[in-house]
């Protein structure tokens, strides 16, 4: 399931680098390819228009949409447990999955020079 969760968000990446906007039939393909539902599918797809200046520099669109999502839901009062949760209801994943993702995204990459 994880993996086709990334395969997901990798598509819809693609239809908002290329300014496409989701019509009837890749709604569908996508509900049908990603058992996904019609709500999520718009929900992330929103997602991604609004953060489209930054999805070329985005290393890892999983962990960047987990992070976006659960930064909403905080905002709406929920607790970061609970954000996280909601999350990983959403795509049908483990919780600590969701949590680990988004711990190894935030760490800060720094580069050794020897």
């Amino acid at each position: 399931m994880m993996v086709e969760n990334k395969l997901f968000l990798e598509e819809l990446k693609v239809f908002v680098e290329k300014g496409l906007t989701l019509n009837e039939y890749d709604v569908e393909y996508l509900q049908g390819k990603f058992d996904k539902s019609l709500d999520l599918i718009n929900q992330l797809y929103q997602l991604l228009v609004e953060q489209h200046h930054m999805l070329p520099i985005v290393s890892d669109i999983e962990a960047d949409v987990y992070c976006s999502m659960i930064g909403y839901e905080i905002e709406h009062g929920r607790t970061f447990y609970g954000a996280s949760l909601a999350v990983a209801e959403r795509f049908q994943i483990p919780q600590t999955y969701v949590k680990y993702k988004i711990k190894d995204y935030n760490q800060p990459r720094v580069a050794h020079i020897a």
